[in-house]
């Protein structure tokens, strides 16, 4: 019987774990979907002021800023096709540590392309 109960007690814990897990990844999902139309936009008006350049040292002084914004964008997107929940306890708290880490990595890409373009719009 205490066998039983230590299993059941087990199981508790990873699935929890697991949970919490899943609850952190999805946090910090809806704390960057939101800026996805702002890294829109802001490219949009980077690529503009691109096509008004009169120079190469200005297009290329603002290539990387686009650059960073698109990769932001396509990264969420991928990330985003690519989810899933897993459906058993073996694997959910390796496969969610990995999609969290995945999930801040494309967070920091939104920040750092926010940031830049922000910067160079004077916002």
């Amino acid at each position: 019987m205490a066998l039983a109960t230590s299993l059941v007690a087990c199981t508790d814990d990873r699935k929890n774990a697991a949970d919490a897990l899943d609850k952190e990844v999805m946090q910090i999902h809806d704390e960057v979907m939101p800026k996805m139309g702002k890294v829109l936009t802001y490219r949009k008006r980077i690529n503009n002021k691109i096509d008004s350049c009169r120079t190469q040292a200005c297009k290329d002084s603002l290539q990387p800023i686009s650059y960073a914004l698109s990769k932001a964008d396509e990264d969420m997107m991928q990330w985003m096709r690519n989810f899933e929940r897993p459906e058993g306890l073996d694997t959910a708290e390796a496969y969610l540590t990995v999609q969290k880490q995945e999930i801040e990595k494309v967070s920091a890409l939104v920040e750092e392309g926010l940031e830049k373009a922000a910067y160079i719009l004077g916002e």
